[in-house]
């Protein structure tokens, strides 16, 4: 409005003359009022959008600040609901990963224990317990005598107790120490042989060894003299619970399979015999005595051993299900003896099998029989391929066995068991462990096959670590 006041006054046409100089100075005026009203207008805008892009600034900033808090917050709880070390930025190799879960186990708390079987377990302790072969436990027991020790041969079927006795026997003889046993893998060292060593499983306590020579068969002579000069240059230690004039100094070798040893074996057996009769005895297991030298037949004291008969087992079964607290109808513990076909570890294991698969017991109750060897056969080849084409023949194999109304946890707990005689004692506590882990998150039924699966994948891959190939039996 003043301008165009300014502009009417300055140039009016009622106005017949205007001087110059004031015209002028009345637009200079006019002017510098003009661009100070412009100036105005655009330090306001120009204050507008400074405000504007401050505030949008600061919004884009706190929003950038709440994401990388949001990101730090999901990154410590994935780590504490993972319980290891949190990966930031590169992810980790496979063997980082393996390395921080066997520093977990390491520092876990593990029972490095199983339970035991039923034909393990209810084993008798003593000669003087036994139900079956009563004569030849009470003919073992009459054997010995102070320091008078015999080398002896025990002569059966299979299931027919030799084990059984072999260990009531060393019992009889040590005391309860000779029940403490453990199984490892030994390296033996030879300048003969071109690897320059031979790694083979031993079962031993203070006062025995155990093993199968026959894993082993070219090998099996240097294994055994290793052992022999090892005994030997030992002192024996005493017995528990025993008077020091009856204490024996001598330990004993335990041989399993030996009708399946070759001849130069046998002869090195006989060769100790004589050698050292005095300070180590030797204790033999064959199912049929053809295949074994005479001259080392007659250096031992032979126990035959029959198979026992149906009423016999029925009445072991009977003996078990009551030490078990389970009530074991007397036709189904028929079935069992029947059907087990004169093997009594056979039939033991086939009730603890039906015990795990359904119970209290009804008619048509399925008796799964033989599943123990299918597990030792699966743990075996597994041991000496852990190829992930083995994985797969094992999957048919674990499958059978469910179908066959096998227990999942059974077939975990043989499997696991079969493992710790194979492998080297660094990862037994993880075995321990996983164990553990797989018993307490296993389904029933078929459905456990995946759960097995998944654990035989596991142990491939813990024991690729240490592995060392070795011959299949």
């Amino acid at each position: 409005m003043k301008k165009t006041e300014a502009l009417k006054d300055i140039f009016s046409p009622s106005q017949e003359k205007i001087e110059a100089p004031k015209a002028i100075v009345a637009l200079k005026n006019l002017r510098s009022e003009s661009s100070g009203i412009l100036s105005r207008t655009n330090s306001t805008a120009s204050a507008s959008a400074m405000s504007k892009s401050s505030h949008l600034g600061s919004s884009r900033s706190f929003g950038n600040m709440f994401v990388a808090e949001r990101l730090k917050d999901t990154t410590w709880f994935s780590c504490v609901k993972r319980g290891g070390v949190c990966r930031t930025g590169s992810k980790k190799s496979p063997d980082k990963r393996d390395l921080d879960e066997a520093s977990f186990i390491e520092k876990a708390f593990v029972v490095e224990r199983l339970r035991e079987f039923w034909a393990d377990k209810h084993s008798p302790p003593t000669l003087a317990e036994f139900t079956c072969q009563k004569e030849q436990a009470q003919r073992l027991k009459q054997l010995i005598s102070q320091n008078n020790c015999p080398n002896v041969m025990f002569k059966g079927p299979s299931g027919s107790g030799k084990k059984a006795l072999t260990k009531a026997f060393l019992r009889e003889i040590f005391g309860d120490s000779a029940a403490n046993v453990s199984s490892a893998l030994r390296t033996f060292y030879f300048e003969e042989l071109k690897s320059g060593h031979v790694i083979h499983a031993v079962t031993s306590s203070l006062h025995h060894l155990e093993l199968n020579l026959n894993k082993e068969p070219k090998n099996g002579r240097y294994i055994l003299m290793s052992l022999i000069k090892e005994l030997i240059n030992t002192d024996a230690p005493p017995p528990e619970d025993s008077d020091i004039s009856l204490r024996p100094d001598f330990k004993v070798i335990v041989l399993y399979e030996v009708e399946k040893l070759g001849e130069e074996v046998q002869h090195l057996i006989k060769w100790v015999m004589d050698c050292y009769t005095d300070t180590c005895k030797i204790v033999l297991s064959c199912e049929d005595d053809t295949q074994i030298l005479e001259s080392v037949k007659s250096r031992c004291q032979v126990i035959k051993l029959d198979a026992p008969v149906t009423h016999e087992i029925m009445e072991v079964l009977l003996q078990i299900a009551r030490k078990e607290n389970i009530d074991l109808p007397m036709s189904l513990a028929a079935k069992i003896a029947t059907k087990s076909k004169q093997n009594l570890r056979r039939a033991v294991m086939a009730l603890e099998a039906c015990r795990a698969h359904n119970y209290p017991f009804i008619d048509e109750q399925p008796i799964p029989l033989g599943w123990e060897d299918l597990v030792v056969e699966i743990s075996t080849e597994l041991l000496a391929d852990p190829s992930p084409k083995r994985h797969f023949y094992t999957r048919v194999k674990i499958q059978k066995l469910l179908v066959d109304f096998v227990h999942p946890k059974l077939i975990l707990l043989k499997l696991v068991e079969q493992f710790l005689r194979g492998v080297d004692s660094g990862i037994k506590r993880e075995l321990y462990y996983w164990h553990a882990y797989y018993d307490k998150r296993m389904p029933e039924g078929t459905s456990a096959l995946l759960k097995l699966e998944e654990f035989v994948a596991k142990f491939m891959s813990i024991y690729r670590r240490s592995f060392r190939p070795r011959p299949l039996p």
